[in-house]
């Protein structure tokens, strides 16, 4: 159970006070407390603690705090956009949430996304409208490229295109029902994000969850994250072409998905996880079968993997392909095997266990490129194999699965998970001893697209879809 440290601050001086955390920005957002609005930065600091900073909120405006803290930069044009609070002084403050309507405004440099993307000036220099409908099985999201016809001079991009206001809606649903939401705000990340809910309900409560289930729990969560990292592996192969390996690890990634539907009958293990523990129970033997067929399945995975792994035409395209720098992401706070594969050592399992993990291995890379962060993803494969098989090994023969969520005893919490993507965190207030009042998420992908302009600079522009599935973004995680 996280419990965060409070300190009160002026909204002034809300960026210095950040700044003296030597942490990470996690979250920043608005909400209203006591009829009083404020702001709440949440930042993970070096002593491993979670520090929450309040600052009552002077309308109709406040000093940026982007400027110094670039992490905040999406946060404050998202309250800008959400809240119409004026963060003055943010060096780019333009619609992030709410768009123009219409394809026709596209066409116009001077609006929205495409100021700033204008680098090269001349004759020969275009900008490419990539999205946002793609073809393909793609998430909404539009890409705008500047080029002189090989390099990309600038990318931009646009998402929430298709958001869902599923934060409101978790606070309108009757409470058993909220987990259900939360599981859909991102489809490939369900048990993350169902997670992360749970563990904020959880605290809320003060509820603890059996051994059983938090066993499973993990075993759950390891399974999602090999088959969201077998889907970055399948774009990757695509990319270069290479029918036959992007063959061998979609059946590979098919039979992960075909062990989950025997597990809990849901391809991507929806409807498991509830507030208190499980909500299904899973037999001994059959975690015994998915041991089985895990250890199978990795000696296949393997033999796969060594082959690509000697392939040049793989190899060629990512190796230097999307470099993102150490600096940027301490500066942008990134998460996940995006900044894992840059030497950040970080791991939510690990920095801020739950459901019983313990001294989770985390895998970094010092490269920095697109090969960096598939290596990362392959290390994790092969310590989600152990943890699972762990898991299974030790696990607690008493069949409670789920503890009681009796009436709210705090009145907010925070609570994190770490997805196949980064840390995911939602942040909940009571209203009421069983009823939500208002709910802020944030997926790994939030943070992580804040950087994808970043990777591209002089990059080639065939090598785009290569460097864009090594980050392994989903939009629908900041669509929520």
């Amino acid at each position: 159970m996280i419990a965060p440290q409070e300190r009160t601050v002026d909204a002034k001086g809300l960026a210095t006070a950040i700044e003296s955390e030597h942490g990470r920005l996690m979250m920043l957002f608005a909400n209203d407390r006591s009829g009083q609005r404020e702001l709440t930065a949440l930042v993970a600091g070096r002593d491993g603690a979670v520090v929450r900073l309040r600052a009552a909120l002077p309308l109709p405006s406040y000093p940026a705090v982007t400027p110094r803290v670039p992490a905040a930069h999406w946060f404050e044009r998202e309250i800008h956009d959400l809240h119409e609070i004026v963060p003055a002084g943010h060096p780019r403050l333009e619609p992030l949430i709410r768009h123009d309507d219409g394809q026709a405004t596209l066409a116009d440099s001077a609006s929205g996304e495409h100021r700033g993307a204008e680098r090269l000036q001349g004759p020969g220099v275009f900008l490419i409208p990539y999205g946002p409908v793609r073809s393909g099985v793609f998430e909404t999201a539009q890409f705008l490229v500047q080029t002189g016809g090989e390099n990309v001079a600038y990318c931009a991009q646009r998402l929430f295109f298709k958001r869902r206001g599923a934060e409101r809606r978790i606070c309108e649903v009757p409470l058993e029902l909220a987990v259900l939401v939360a599981e859909r705000v991102s489809g490939t990340s369900s048990v993350a994000h169902a997670l992360a809910f749970s563990h904020a309900v959880e605290a809320l409560a003060d509820t603890e969850v059996p051994p059983r289930a938090q066993a499973i729990r993990r075993i759950l969560a390891e399974l999602e994250r090999l088959y969201n990292h077998l889907e970055v592996t399948v774009r990757e192969c695509e990319d270069a072409s290479l029918v036959v390996a992007q063959a061998q690890f979609a059946a590979l990634k098919e039979r992960l998905h075909r062990l989950a539907a025997e597990l809990v009958g849901n391809r991507f293990l929806r409807g498991a996880i509830v507030p208190g523990g499980l909500r299904i129970a899973i037999a001994t033997d059959a975690l015994d079968r998915l041991g089985s067929h895990l250890g199978a399945w990795q000696r296949d995975f393997s033999a796969t993997l060594t082959v690509l792994l000697r392939t040049d035409s793989f190899l060629d395209r990512l190796v230097s392909a999307g470099p993102l720098a150490a600096q940027d992401v301490r500066d942008f706070g990134c998460v996940g095997p995006v900044a894992r594969g840059s030497g950040a050592d970080l791991d939510t399992r690990r920095d801020l266990p739950y459901d019983g993990y313990r001294d989770v291995p985390v895998a970094t890379h010092d490269g920095g490129d697109a090969m960096a962060r598939m290596e990362v993803r392959f290390k994790e494969i092969d310590v989600s194999l152990e943890l699972i098989h762990e898991a299974i090994g030790t696990l607690p023969a008493d069949r409670e699965l789920r503890g009681e969520v009796g009436p709210f005893t705090r009145k907010e919490a925070l609570g994190a998970a770490e997805s196949a993507r980064g840390e995911t965190l939602y942040w909940l207030a009571a209203d009421g001893p069983d009823r939500l009042g208002f709910c802020k998420l944030r997926a790994a992908s939030f943070v992580n697209f804040g950087i994808f302009n970043r990777v591209f600079d002089a990059q080639v522009l065939t090598d785009f879809s290569f460097i864009e599935h090594s980050l392994g973004l989903s939009p629908a995680g900041c669509d929520g």
